[in-house]
């Protein structure tokens, strides 16, 4: 190696190690999630502790990709960054029929589209089948179980017939 080379090799070196060139912005991975609301992250073998979290970021977990950002009073974790193809959101509707009045119906099993990555939240409600159907005949719907491919519904009718149900799955 020259001494020119030397010398811009320790020049480069210099320059790192004084933070002139540090980076405001990286990605890195949650390794724990603290009780306080804030996160540990692990970035190429280094742990940032205690990193406080952006209030958009609702379910922090270990193994999230996110992103931090320098801010004057330390590193905050923006959120989590989508690394895979997973759905934020769906929607749809089903149809069911009860078979006798005032009795639940059985569960029925509805398979979103497309896998969520975790257990997403389901709001469904009746879609009006007819005047009057679900103030007089009273239609109740309650979601029994989800999971990250399907959820299973029922409802309850104050008469016979066949109902048309809208849902929408979120994670957040």
């Amino acid at each position: 190696m020259s001494g020119l080379d030397a010398l811009l090799n320790a020049s480069i070196d210099a320059v790192k190690k004084s933070g002139a060139l540090e980076n405001n912005a990286f990605m890195a991975t949650v390794s724990v999630v603290n009780s306080n609301g804030t996160v540990d992250v692990i970035r190429a073998g280094d742990t940032f502790p205690s990193v406080r979290v952006l209030s958009g970021y609702l379910n922090p977990a270990v193994g999230d990709s996110v992103e931090l950002l320098r801010s004057a009073g330390g590193w905050v974790c923006v959120g989590q960054i989508m690394t895979g193809n997973a759905p934020r959101i769906q929607s749809g509707t089903y149809s069911q029929t009860a078979t006798t009045a005032g009795v639940w119906s059985s569960n029925m099993t509805v398979t979103f589209p497309k896998p969520f990555a975790s257990i997403p939240v389901v709001v469904i409600t009746p879609n009006a089948g007819g005047p009057g159907e679900a103030t007089t005949n009273g239609i109740q719907v309650q979601c029994t179980s989800v999971s990250a491919t399907s959820m299973a519904a029922r409802h309850l009718r104050g008469n016979t017939g066949s109902s048309t149900f809208g849902w929408v799955a979120t994670t957040f």
